[in-house]
């Protein structure tokens, strides 16, 4: 887990990162132009397991190489947040990397950031990201599609 204000190296952090975690987005165009993440780390070799909506399981056709762990709506609290079961499913997983493609703001998934354990946590600049991310990526409000190349693009040198 991350500690606040813990200084991190961020020299070959994705290279030689072996476990990734990776949340995909609630949005439908988001979601289809955030596969290209996923795929990437496959084709690479890395362990992938992906955090998506139940109801999208289906959509998503990479490979067979990679987890899922997946939520329902029964899985989040009254209060938008993830329930105890989501939790301790959660806590089972230690990951180098977690990649969070959601481009807004979303509690649900702040609270999944917040639990999962992972020594690095990328995402996009969101209000209130700063204290779940260690490496941020603006995003492009308009065009998800550049958003999404902009972080693969970035995630690429490291």
């Amino acid at each position: 887990m991350i500690k606040p204000h813990e200084e991190k190296k961020f020299n070959k952090f994705i290279s030689e990162a072996k476990d990734y975690l990776i949340i995909f987005p609630t949005n439908d165009i988001d979601f289809h132009n955030g596969i290209n993440i996923a795929k990437y780390f496959i084709m690479e070799k890395k362990n992938v397991t992906i955090f998506i909506r139940d109801i999208k399981r289906n959509s998503i056709v990479l490979t067979n190489d990679f987890k899922t762990i997946e939520y329902g709506i029964d899985d989040i609290s009254k209060f938008g947040l993830p329930n105890k079961k989501l939790k301790a499913e959660l806590q089972k997983y230690d990951f180098d990397i977690l990649i969070d493609l959601e481009r807004e703001e979303n509690l649900f998934i702040n609270g999944i950031i917040s639990l999962a354990k992972a020594k690095y946590k990328v995402g996009f600049k969101k209000s209130g990201t700063d204290k779940l991310h260690n490496f941020q990526i603006i995003n492009s409000r308009l065009n998800s599609e550049i958003s999404y190349r902009n972080l693969l693009n970035s995630l690429r040198m490291f």
